[in-house]
């Protein structure tokens, strides 16, 4: 059988002093697309029409019905699966829908169009330099004097307030992702852990372009899940930077190539990355804030308390930051309890 293992966290946001460990769910694949997700959407009923109110409020009035419209008519691009279970979140009926993220739809009782957004708002806002200085990830990959590999990772992103009200952890693969989202930007398998940070490749609307010009067929949050269903970690895809903890390797990616690799090997023992290009003169204060932490912790203090330590310290950590999480390949269950969403 298999099973995606999701832990979901409904907060409200009043301010980031306090942690609490995620509920836990378990997506049981086996099951029909437009079906999968009813439990998950039920759970947030009650918070389902805030997260509308508020999501609307980040597009002009004036656009909203024609964005949604849009937005709606692009389910048919994505791959087959995915389209059922969004379709099938929409209105929690019984009878089998043809399109995965139509059934997210039709639970929450939402118009496919807005929970189509959710699973292609990264692609199309992520990147931009606009948003990008709002908002950001830090993923650190380290590794033990007895070889064991941590991969910590925080998700840092403009729209806390709306999110931290539906954001999911997610056993073939265990991840965190958000409710209403079919999407997962950081996850775990028996081979590898996986984290993605955005990273800087042009206006928005280039993004809209490139989506269009691949028909949606790859949203970048699809293509992840698609990797953690792997046992291989050869990655390649556009515009993002991805940070492996079991391959022990850094990516960063261009659209058609990647841009960088580098790997824990020869000295190095941990590797940071944010949002920007390592090789390049940056002002991040986080990346330089998380090196100086482990340098001078040293690779003997390494484990996983000490690379959550690294996590949850400013600037690394800051008002933009939704959650944290620490992972490793080889203790799958650190996942569940390591990660902690800011209240």
């Amino acid at each position: 059988m298999s099973r995606l293992c999701l832990f979901l966290l409904v907060t409200l946001f009043i301010g980031s002093f306090s942690a609490r460990h995620p509920k836990r769910f378990v997506i049981n694949l086996d099951t029909p697309p437009d079906q999968r997700w009813n439990e998950v959407v039920e759970y947030h009923r009650d918070v389902i029409p805030g997260f509308v109110k508020a999501a609307q409020s980040y597009v002009p009035r004036q656009v909203l019905p024609i964005a949604f419209w849009v937005a709606g008519k692009l389910n048919r691009f994505f791959p087959d699966e995915y389209a059922e279970e969004i379709r099938g979140s929409t209105l929690l009926i019984s009878f089998v829908i043809r399109n995965i993220i139509r059934r997210i739809a039709e639970a929450s009782g939402l118009p496919l169009g807005h929970v189509v957004s959710m699973n292609i708002l990264y692609d199309i806002l992520a990147f931009d330099r606009k948003h990008i200085l709002d908002m950001g990830c830090t993923s650190i990959v380290a590794q033990s004097r007895n070889g064991t590999i941590f991969h910590g990772r925080n998700l840092d992103y403009g729209l806390s307030d709306l999110l931290k009200n539906v954001t999911i952890i997610k056993i073939m693969y265990s991840g965190v992702t958000f409710a209403l989202s079919s999407t997962l930007f950081t996850g775990q398998n028996d081979a590898f852990t996986l984290s993605l940070n955005a990273r800087y490749s042009g206006p928005y609307i280039y993004n809209i372009f490139m989506e269009f010009f691949t028909r949606f067929r790859t949203p970048v949050g699809f293509l992840l899940r698609e990797i953690n269903q792997m046992e291989s970690t050869n990655l390649g895809s556009g515009f993002i930077e991805n940070l492996l903890g079991g391959a022990q390797s850094s990516q960063q990616s261009d659209r058609m190539h990647a841009a960088d690799v580098r790997t824990l090997s020869n000295g190095t023992w941990f590797l940071v990355e944010t949002n920007f290009d390592p090789w390049k003169k940056d002002s991040d204060k986080r990346r330089i804030a998380a090196q100086k932490m482990l340098t001078a912790m040293g690779q003997e203090a390494l484990n996983a308390d000490t690379m959550m330590k690294v996590l949850r310290t400013h600037p690394v950590k800051n008002n933009e930051t939704l959650f944290s999480t620490v992972m490793s390949a080889r203790f799958p269950m650190l996942m569940k309890n390591s990660t902690f969403i800011w209240d």
